[in-house]
């Protein structure tokens, strides 16, 4: 099985073009509803909602550099690039979290302002609360959508994205709660509850970066011993070792090491080594690429 049949059998421009398309429909959402909580937030000095605001806004800046990662990822290996450029689509995923950790510090500038009365009382109006309720129904179908599309492109940067949008969900139930206390006329409430947003915003940062740090340092995607079990089922291996892996989880690159009888021949090791690498993308559809090295089992361990 090729590495086509994890994205359905789409080709990758096709693919490309897919998760382009979902991010547009994304990116229009989430400029319309940060829209709305901006000047709903301006309007009422809500730092909370205007928080809410710059977190959504950051959505849709998140969303264009998905846009630009994607189409460049879906260039073909050249010279510069013979592995391809599938990697800009983690890089961009990268540039998302930056961005997150910026718009956090941002939302805690402002929330430390609402706090030391640097702004002007907040003023709670019913359409504050049908704004943030309509915002939430938005963010669930956001995620629902992006969730679904990312299962059946196997896309990293939709799966990514769509737990950026997740923290939307929980920031923007947040606000409904402290617009309760702002009604309620609990001191600080607004402040409190935007610098909650903020740290939510941190943690959802780490996390991208994480994931992303890891593919873009070659943390190995799979574990060896996946590997070493189809490997040894090849009839004619004696052995293998040096087994490494790197890549994105949808796009696996592996090489290793294999041992056989000294006698085989030339022709003999690369007939081998080609049904290592047809056992190994047919049983694991994630690998795109396999370079085997034979080796006599006489030497197997020494170095080259």
């Amino acid at each position: 099985m090729n590495a086509g049949a994890a994205s359905g059998g789409l080709h990758p421009w096709q693919r490309a073009r897919e998760i382009s398309f979902v991010l547009w429909v994304v990116l229009g959402l989430n400029w319309a509803v940060a829209l709305c909580k901006l000047l709903i937030g301006h309007w009422t000095n809500s730092t909370t909602i205007f928080a809410d605001g710059l977190h959504s806004f950051s959505d849709g800046t998140s969303n264009i550099i998905g846009l630009v990662g994607i189409s460049i990822a879906r260039h073909p290996a050249d010279l510069d690039h013979p592995y391809g450029h599938e990697k800009y689509e983690t890089l961009a995923a990268t540039v998302i979290g930056f961005l997150l950790l910026f718009v956090s510090g941002r939302i805690y500038w402002e929330a430390l302002q609402s706090f030391l009365g640097a702004r002007p009382p907040v003023q709670i109006t019913a359409l504050s609360f049908a704004v943030m309720g309509a915002t939430l129904a938005v963010n669930l179908f956001v995620v629902w959508y992006e969730r679904r599309r990312a299962v059946a492109l196997n896309s990293e940067l939709l799966k990514a994205d769509s737990w950026h949008t997740l923290t939307d969900v929980w920031v923007t139930l947040s606000v409904l709660a402290a617009l309760v206390g702002i009604r309620l006329g609990i001191p600080y409430v607004d402040s409190l509850f935007a610098m909650g947003i903020a740290t939510v915003i941190v943690f959802t940062a780490l996390g991208l970066l994480k994931v992303s740090s890891d593919i873009l340092c070659d943390k190995a995607p799979l574990e060896p011993v996946c590997i070493e079990r189809i490997v040894r089922r090849v009839e004619g291996v004696r052995d293998c070792h040096e087994i490494r892996t790197r890549g994105k989880p949808d796009a696996v690159y592996v090489d290793l090491h294999v041992l056989v009888d000294n006698e085989m021949t030339v022709s003999a090791s690369h007939r081998l080594a080609n049904l290592i690498e047809r056992d190994i993308r047919r049983e694991l559809s994630v690998v795109h690429d396999v370079v085997v090295h034979i080796e006599p089992v006489s030497h197997g361990h020494d170095e080259i």
